[in-house]
């Protein structure tokens, strides 16, 4: 059995494919978890507001309703100083930036897989000079990540999960 090195070459290709794709999710998840909490923090902030405060004042009058207003408000403050503190805006435009150029290298890194499946008999230089392309592009998308406090093992893992699953037809086993 001769050594092709076109088959080195396709799982190669494959694994950066799949690490892309995988930031893309996870960055796509994180994403979704501070818009949610930017959201969240946004409607209760004005719903406690100076606008809203005379809701307050009536809700402050009742005994029942007084120590859930607040509580409502004291969530709400905690929850701006906590969204101010985390720079939570500046983590979601940082992890709309990381999914969109994870998701550009996946895109390109598809074509060359399908340029690859075109011409099975490719030129491994060649392919390799435009996979050395595709590596930097990678490594210095990863070198832009930082450690993020919603990204947990637990993400990382479901993630991988639902890529699998995603990309069963890709996988070899």
């Amino acid at each position: 059995m001769s050594f092709d090195p076109r088959d080195k070459f396709w799982e190669s290709v494959f694994e950066i494919y799949y690490e892309c794709y995988f930031e893309e999710m996870v960055a796509d998840e994180l994403l979704y978890r501070w818009s949610l909490l930017d959201d969240i923090t946004k409607w209760l902030v004005a719903l406690t507001a100076s606008g809203s405060a005379v809701s307050g004042w009536a809700l402050w009058n009742s005994t029942d309703w007084k120590i859930v207003w607040i509580i409502f408000s004291g969530i709400s403050a905690l929850l701006a100083i906590t969204h101010s503190a985390l720079s939570v805006q500046q983590r979601i435009k940082n992890w709309e930036a990381s999914k969109a150029a994870f998701v550009d290298l996946r895109i390109d890194l598809g074509w060359l897989r399908q340029d690859m499946a075109i011409n099975p008999d490719f030129d491994v230089t060649e392919y390799e000079a435009r996979l050395n392309v595709f590596r930097q592009r990678y490594r210095e998308n990863m070198a832009r990540l930082s450690p993020d406090t919603l990204r947990t093992r637990r993400l990382d893992e479901k993630t991988q999960i639902k890529l699998n699953e995603t990309i069963s037809d890709q996988i070899q086993s």
